[in-house]
């Protein structure tokens, strides 16, 4: 590692006492930091060993976390042998769910679960979109046709319920 030039008097002060005693504590580094009013986390203490030399760091962003992502990024692998497998298989020949679900020997649900995990097609939106979302309500003249609207509607909605029941009481009656 090269050494780069400490950010602070805090850092400063834990690199000049790591370079005389590389053994030396954390606590005891702080606590001589204390005395002299500077702010020292465990953290600091890490980086300062790592750009010393004395622990061993890895390149940022190639740690762990970093693998376990990209790993996940990868994608599973197929497995021809699972149900799953077989029905991804089978989704690129253009039968139906039902048919997949019956030559696999599984849920036409699973079939569509399946379809829907499987990469590469268009993003789902979120949800069907509003009735109203092209209505406007540009001032009161907009206010106003969208009170006029929703009348109506309603009464539209009204006449078609009594039409419903005049059906239905003719019915049973």
């Amino acid at each position: 590692m090269t050494t780069q030039k400490p950010q602070s008097q805090a850092m400063a002060f834990l690199v000049s006492a790591l370079k005389k005693n590389k053994k030396a504590a954390y606590g005891d580094i702080k606590a001589a930091a204390d005395k002299k009013k500077l702010k020292l986390y465990p953290i600091m203490f890490g980086r300062a060993q790592a750009l010393l030399g004395i622990v061993k760091s890895a390149k940022r962003g190639t740690g762990k976390t970093a693998r376990t992502t990209a790993a996940k990024k990868a994608g599973r692998p197929t497995n021809s042998s699972s149900k799953s497998g077989q029905v991804r298989a089978l989704l690129g020949t253009g039968m139906s769910a039902a048919e997949i679900a019956k030559k696999v020997g599984c849920t036409v649900g699973l079939v569509y679960n399946v379809k829907s995990t499987r990469g590469g097609g268009a993003k789902r939106g979120p949800g069907r979109p509003r009735k109203n979302a092209t209505a406007s309500v540009d001032g009161i003249d907009g206010i106003l046709a969208a009170v006029k609207n929703s009348e109506r509607e309603r009464t539209g909605l009204r006449s078609a319920l009594e039409r419903i029941q005049t059906v239905v009481a003719s019915a049973l009656g």
